[in-house]
């Protein structure tokens, strides 16, 4: 299966823009009135992604356009490499 993997950088970001930032990409939890919880959905889908370490992401085919446009918006500095992965690997969510 072909997958595209990000490296990005986000060193010399404000952290409320890097929180903004992966708000938009992986979702949050959100609360109403402290009573109720409610998962908001991020840009890329559970399952649609592997992020084996800090400041690395793996998408599939089709985010890649997305997670790009995403990254120049907030100028972060990334760079994209496309890779091969085995069937399944996205559902593991790991690598060891």
């Amino acid at each position: 299966m072909q997958a595209w993997i990000f490296f990005y950088s986000m060193k010399n970001v404000e952290p409320k823009i890097i929180t903004k930032l992966l708000e938009q990409l992986f979702g949050k939890m959100k609360k109403s009135n402290y009573k109720y919880e409610y998962k908001v959905e991020g840009k890329i889908p559970k399952g649609e992604y592997v992020k084996p370490v800090r400041s690395v992401v793996i998408v599939k085919k089709k985010h890649v356009q997305e997670l790009s446009e995403l990254f120049d918006l907030y100028n972060i500095a990334y760079r994209v490499r496309e890779i091969k992965l085995e069937d399944g690997d996205f559902e593991k969510r790991q690598f060891l």
